[in-house]
């Protein structure tokens, strides 16, 4: 059976188009955990992150493997979502420059990924060492400590991950 060029031309078309859109909008390799946005755990998590924002910004202009802030987005449906950003410049005590890897997933449209924040739109933050510990990520040990509490049992991918925090 011989194939039409013009139908193997559509199809090479359609999966370099998938292939294009998979790489400009990754999905993270877990779906979030629901959390209410006044549990007492995440509550505690945003504050001790805010709280050590000055040990942020001395570990983001350290030597580092990487740094990321969650920051508070509202989409273009108006719903908000804590979305992961990494940290590509501190630019001053108080302003990054930072692009968005964590998809929005109530936004549709076109979204601009680069950005420039105010080190007090972020949330919490997370720096990865050069000897892969991680230190910060609040919000993420509240996560794991939420899904216990709830009786979640996590992936084994995500304890191993858990066991990078240096700062429980």
């Amino acid at each position: 059976m011989q194939m039409n060029t013009g139908v193997f031309l559509a199809l090479l078309c359609a999966i370099g188009i998938w292939l294009y859109a998979r790489w400009r909008s990754p999905r993270p390799e877990f779906a979030p955990l629901a959390t209410a946005d006044d549990d007492p755990l995440m509550l505690a998590a945003f504050a001790r992150a805010k709280k050590s924002r000055p040990r942020f910004l001395s570990l983001a202009r350290a030597p580092h493997g990487h740094a990321l802030v969650k920051l508070r987005f509202v989409s273009s449906s108006g719903q908000t979502e804590h979305v992961w950003a990494e940290v590509l410049e501190v630019l001053s005590d108080t302003e990054l420059g930072i692009r968005l890897v964590t998809p929005p997933v109530t936004h549709s449209g076109p979204l601009e990924r680069l950005h420039r924040c105010s080190i007090d739109e972020v949330e919490d933050w997370q720096v990865r060492d050069a000897d892969d510990r991680i230190h910060g990520g609040y919000s993420q040990q509240a996560m794991y400590a939420i899904a216990r509490r709830d009786g979640v049992s996590l992936p084994k991918a995500l304890l191993q991950h858990e066991a990078k925090y240096t700062d429980l």
